[in-house]
């Protein structure tokens, strides 16, 4: 493209905005490359002129340029710069040998889900590790789940059925009246879906509630396994920091004074990966400021039920402008694959159109065992395994402090899955990851809990993923590990 081309394409950057520059850059050339205004093979101005135009340190221009080699958009070779990349690239150009119908589409898929495959796969004889959130050994809810799944079964020819598309309506109604209790007073099982896993939720309000192309609002760091699926959706992540009370809500609304983002989706709760909380003053504001704006709130709250002290759900705030989603897999256990979501009702009947499509019903089989464990030892259960986690996170504390050389930053708060660490400037957290491998410790580097960039200095361990007696050794091998870098 000509010099006197580009003028007609470079953004106008707003220097008084909330949104970096380099994220400014980003957006205006993505949605150029997107719409054709760059075609494919478009040869984009070297970094530095391109800086020097607009006025920006080229340190603005290497990183937005980077965000969109990582997103798929823009090919960059040592000799030639940087060009608009294909569209579609023949897997015959690769040698692969895969039919061009497989490629991926444009916009990042990421890597999060290889690489926890990858870790959680190692089964090696002392390998620990913290990889996986899932719900620890102890207390086991296998023992009264297993009553419950004989209870049920004495009538097959119903529980081993389709069954309804909304769900059983027994547990629909168990769940409605667990959120009235919390204070969502006008919730019913009308309002109630049962989902296949708290995720297909995500899937359904992502592809039901926006269309590509569309800006929401994440929080940064947020959950890989959202941010996957709203990419692989097309949709746009307006990031939002967090820090330990939660959402930065006073960034949500410079956001929406200007910008008006499809939904915002946020995990106020023992959030994943941060197990920070958002206080009762912001979800207040949260709620306040949505509703004003006439923007939907997603609510996602696998670990609501496992914090203690209690904070209403944003859906009793708002029981008419908000999805909630929640899910038995952090309570009971991942491989039951139950979730639920709540939505006024004219919003539940386009959410089931989605679901059916996906799966039909959910199995009844399993909803009817959960449903009968709901009165018989499911809160008992979960009182357990809230003081369970507050004591793996004590042990880990402590081993922490013992092991780990100074200049981590380890995030805060009782109970939860996670512990978030930042490492020391010297140390990237692969680079972390490939010497605790070596010791035999695993965790997960940062990079894949933020929609855009950042990341490489930050670590997730899942301390419910290993037994409490591996916990300190565990850390000590990290922190091991830690040391040998710094030398």
């Amino acid at each position: 493209m000509t010099k006197n081309g580009w003028s007609g394409v470079l953004p106008g950057l707003d220097r008084e905005s909330i949104v970096p520059l380099y994220r400014q850059l980003y957006e205006h050339l993505r949605e150029a490359i997107l719409t054709g205004t760059l075609p494919e093979s478009t040869r984009l101005p070297p970094e530095r002129a391109l800086s020097e135009r607009l006025g920006v340190n080229r340190s603005t221009v290497v990183h937005a340029y980077r965000d969109l080699v990582n997103a798929g958009l823009i090919e960059q070779r040592v000799g030639s710069g940087s060009r608009v990349a294909p569209r579609v690239r023949l897997a015959s150009d690769k040698g692969s040998g895969l039919p061009w119908w497989v490629t991926l589409p444009p916009w990042r898929v990421g890597e999060f889900p290889m690489v926890m495959g990858e870790l959680a796969a190692k089964r090696e004889p002392g390998r620990i590790s913290f990889v996986q959130g899932i719900s620890p050994d102890e207390p086991s809810p296998l023992g009264e789940l297993a009553k419950s799944f004989s209870r049920v079964a004495k009538d097959p020819r119903f529980v081993l059925s389709y069954g309804d598309s909304e769900g059983y309506e027994p547990l629909r109604e168990a769940i409605a009246q667990r959120a009235r209790r919390a204070g969502a007073g006008r919730v019913d099982a009308s309002n109630v879906v049962i989902l296949t896993g708290s995720t297909q939720g995500i899937v359904v309000v992502a592809q039901s509630l926006a269309e590509p192309g569309d800006e929401i609002v994440v929080e940064s760091p947020s959950y890989p396994g959202a941010l996957q699926i709203f990419q692989m959706c097309g949709l746009r992540a307006i990031p939002i920091p967090t820090d330990e009370d939660g959402m930065r809500v006073d960034h949500v609304e410079a956001i929406l004074r200007t910008r008006r983002p499809r939904f915002i989706y946020t995990m106020p709760s023992l959030h994943n990966p941060t197990n920070a909380t958002m206080n009762m003053d912001r979800r207040e504001r949260l709620v306040t400021l949505a509703k004003r704006a006439g923007v939907p709130i997603i609510e996602d709250d696998p670990y609501g039920p496992l914090l203690s002290p209690s904070l209403p759900p944003l859906v009793s705030l708002a029981p008419d402008h908000v999805v909630y989603l929640s899910t038995f897999s952090k309570t009971i256990a991942p491989s039951l694959r139950v979730g639920w979501l709540i939505a006024p009702r004219a919003v539940t009947e386009r959410l089931l159109l989605r679901k059916q499509a996906l799966d039909m019903a959910t199995s009844l089989y399993v909803q009817a065992a959960i449903c009968d464990y709901l009165d018989r030892g499911f809160d008992d259960h979960v009182v357990r395994l809230r003081a369970e986690l507050v004591e793996r996170r004590r042990i880990a504390q402590e081993a922490i402090s013992k092991h780990w050389p100074a200049g981590f930053r380890v995030s805060k708060g009782e109970g939860g899955f996670y512990l978030w660490a930042t490492t020391p400037r010297e140390i990237r957290a692969r680079a972390l990851l490939d010497a605790s491998e070596r010791l035999g410790a695993s965790f997960l580097f940062g990079e894949a809990f933020f929609a855009t960039s950042g990341g490489d200095h930050h670590l997730r361990l899942a301390l419910t993923a290993v037994r409490r007696s591996e916990l300190p050794e565990g850390i000590r091998r990290i922190g091991q590990a830690a040391r040998s870098l710094h030398t």
